[in-house]
């Protein structure tokens, strides 16, 4: 049996299908849904996939239509994760509540994991991601396609500067829905407070949390810079996007078309990664221009965060076990000796 999320508001979510695709005329035989939560608007996630449209489009003469719903427009990331696992949403492009159902993701999300982007793709793109992408089937029914790249993701509060670990006592800082981010604030002396994305703005503009933590280019295109004053580059996750689609749906696609698939998945994993890198460098640059206080740690600095989230680690040794540990480290010190 696969583990099932509870569906909640899956109903919801089928209800908002069928009303924007009810009447629709279409020539095209196949259609697919692409859920995410990123802006619709001046945003790496929605413009790659945009690009994947256009390519899948193509390559099959029309015979598969996509259309993308932004913004958490179908639901949170846990509704739409629901929606795919259960058919209602063919395809989705997650960064969170995967683990839920399949906790081997959780690996990707052991703070200070990877020292730059370079090392992260090599492990990602290599072997071992793919077991990662190839294990999640069997046990969901949901097929992982690719990896993208949500980034590095760093603090932002309105209380005082990040500069050492004890700044972060006593904060609420909101997260994913996800028990590794989770696990790792409170290594802090913080209290993690989950939360769906789509509140998070207002959360952090009535008080009801201190911070919160994301990769810059959605600090940026959220307006973070509104309601927070303080931004750590600490890089404390490398948090990557998992492309996913319901497999049976995947598997009524003539084989063509799979391929088609398959191929436009990894070719959109490139791209949104160089749109990511794009909108990173041009972000930060807008955070420091709106007022943020941007505090920036050296590696001695990033080494005493390192060392106080190493309970993070033993945690989830005894959670997945040790070999898929001693697995991943071992390919994150391959990657480290490529460089």
């Amino acid at each position: 049996m696969f583990k099932q999320l509870k569906p909640r508001k899956l109903c919801q979510a089928m209800v908002v299908c069928s009303l924007v695709f009810s009447g629709a005329a279409s020539s095209a035989e196949y259609r697919i849904k692409v859920s995410h939560s990123s802006p619709a608007v001046n945003d790496r996630l929605e413009a790659s996939l945009q690009v994947f449209k256009q390519n899948v489009e193509a390559r099959t003469d029309g015979a598969v239509s996509i259309s993308t719903f932004p913004a958490s427009q179908l639901g949170g990331e846990r509704e739409q994760l629901e929606g795919v696992q259960f058919g209602s949403i063919e395809m989705a492009v997650l960064a969170g509540p995967v683990s839920s159902i399949y906790p081997e993701v959780l690996v990707f999300d052991l703070p200070y994991l990877f020292k730059n982007q370079e090392v992260a793709y090599q492990v990602l793109d290599g072997d071992f991601g793919q077991k990662i992408l190839d294990g999640m089937l069997p046990k969901t029914g949901i097929r992982g396609l690719a990896w993208g790249e949500n980034g590095f993701r760093h603090f932002t509060n309105r209380a005082r500067p990040i500069s050492s670990p004890s700044d972060l006592n006593g904060m609420k800082i909101r997260t994913m829905e996800n028990p590794a981010h989770m696990k790792m604030v409170e290594s802090f002396n913080a209290t993690a407070t989950p939360m769906a994305f789509g509140e998070v703005y207002s959360s952090l503009q009535q008080g009801v949390i201190d911070g919160q933590e994301n990769p810059i280019s959605l600090i940026e295109s959220m307006r973070f810079y509104e309601v927070q004053e303080h931004l750590t580059l600490d890089g404390h996750v490398y948090n990557p996007f998992m492309f996913i689609v319901n497999n049976r749906f995947f598997e009524r696609l003539p084989d063509e078309y799979q391929t088609v698939i398959q191929e436009e998945a990894r070719n959109w994993a490139n791209i949104q990664r160089e749109f990511n890198a794009e909108q990173e460098n041009k972000g930060l640059q807008k955070l420091k221009e709106e007022g943020m206080q941007v505090v920036e740690l050296s590696d001695e600095d990033k080494q005493l965060f390192r060392e106080q989230t190493k309970p993070v680690y033993d945690f989830y040794r005894k959670q997945l076990g040790d070999e898929i540990i001693d697995e991943l480290m071992q390919a994150v010190a391959m990657a480290e000796g490529l460089q």
